[in-house]
């Protein structure tokens, strides 16, 4: 009985985590200012749906909440976003060098590669959503989405530990 309950528990804890992540990045689609901090902010409760669920339930979360946000979500490309950068990336990211040269080149060619995806979805796909302004600011915004994913792989992992060794026994303790 107590492994049914555990993975009911599992399950409701990642249900309700996906629906606070759709929310969250819904505010940031209707409020058009809050969109970037929206994403990160959904990747940091697919983290914490990680180390509360599992992998397994993680990933359908992330299934979950990209759908929904597809459906209902006005601006496509968070939805898009949210999977590449704060979705998969937390789960993917463990199979990634975590040390050295090759570490700092896998992110940077991550990162490249994510800020020629979003210039071009911007750029072509989703034509007069965004404007860029004028030309010499490419090279700024391409390197400054690199820069930023760079940031944010690096928050995964400290989050993870602060999660895991702060708040979540501080949340264990009051349960009982």
């Amino acid at each position: 009985m107590k492994n049914r309950s555990d993975s009911v528990f599992r399950l409701a804890f990642a249900a309700i985590a996906a629906g606070a992540s759709v929310a969250i990045l819904w505010l940031g689609a209707v409020t058009g200012l809050f969109d970037l901090s929206a994403i990160l902010i959904a990747g940091a409760i697919t983290v914490v749906v990680r180390i509360e669920s599992g992998e397994r339930y993680a990933w359908a979360a992330v299934a979950v909440v990209t759908v929904l946000s597809l459906v209902f979500l006005p601006d496509k490309l968070l939805a898009l976003g949210y999977f590449a950068v704060a979705g998969a990336y937390p789960l993917l990211c463990r199979f990634l060098p975590q040390r050295g040269a090759a570490m700092w080149i896998t992110r940077a060619l991550i990162g490249a590669a994510l800020s020629a995806l979003y210039f071009v979805l911007i750029k072509f796909v989703f034509v007069g959503s965004y404007d860029l302004g004028e030309r010499y600011l490419y090279p700024f915004l391409f390197v400054g989405g690199v820069v930023l994913f760079i940031l944010w792989d690096r928050f995964i992992p400290l989050f993870s530990r602060f999660y895991g060794s702060r708040i979540r026994p501080a949340l264990r303790r009051r349960k009982k």
